[in-house]
C-alpha cells in the first residue's frame, strides 16, 4: 500500500513536470507571436539565437529540423553557420 501511494505520488509529480514544460513551451509560442506583430515575417535568427529564444537544446533543433523545420545555409563554402526564419519556426511549432 505503502508503495501504491508512492507511485502515485511520482506519477502526480511526473504529469505536473510535463505540464510545465508545455506551459513553459506555449508561453515561449506566444513570445514569438508577439514578436512577429513587431517584426518583419522574413526575419533571419541563427542557431545560437534560436537556441536561447527557445530554451532548446541543440538535440530538439536537429530533431525538429528532421521533422521538418527547414533550415538556411549560406552558398559560402566552408560557413559553419546556420539560419532560421522565424516565419519557419513558428509555421511549425504551430502544425
Amino acid at each position: 500500500m505503502l508503495l501504491d501511494i508512492r507511485k502515485d505520488n511520482y506519477m502526480d509529480t511526473l504529469q505536473q513536470v510535463k505540464l510545465d514544460k508545455i506551459e513553459n513551451l506555449l508561453q515561449v509560442l506566444v513570445n514569438l507571436l508577439d514578436k512577429r506583430s513587431d517584426t518583419n515575417q522574413l526575419e533571419i535568427m541563427t542557431q545560437k539565437e534560436v537556441l536561447k529564444e527557445l530554451n532548446i537544446s541543440p538535440n530538439t533543433l536537429k530533431s525538429w529540423e528532421r521533422k521538418g523545420l527547414p533550415r538556411l545555409e549560406p552558398p559560402i563554402e566552408g560557413t559553419r553557420t546556420v539560419y532560421y526564419k522565424r516565419g519557419d519556426i513558428l509555421k511549425f511549432l504551430t502544425i
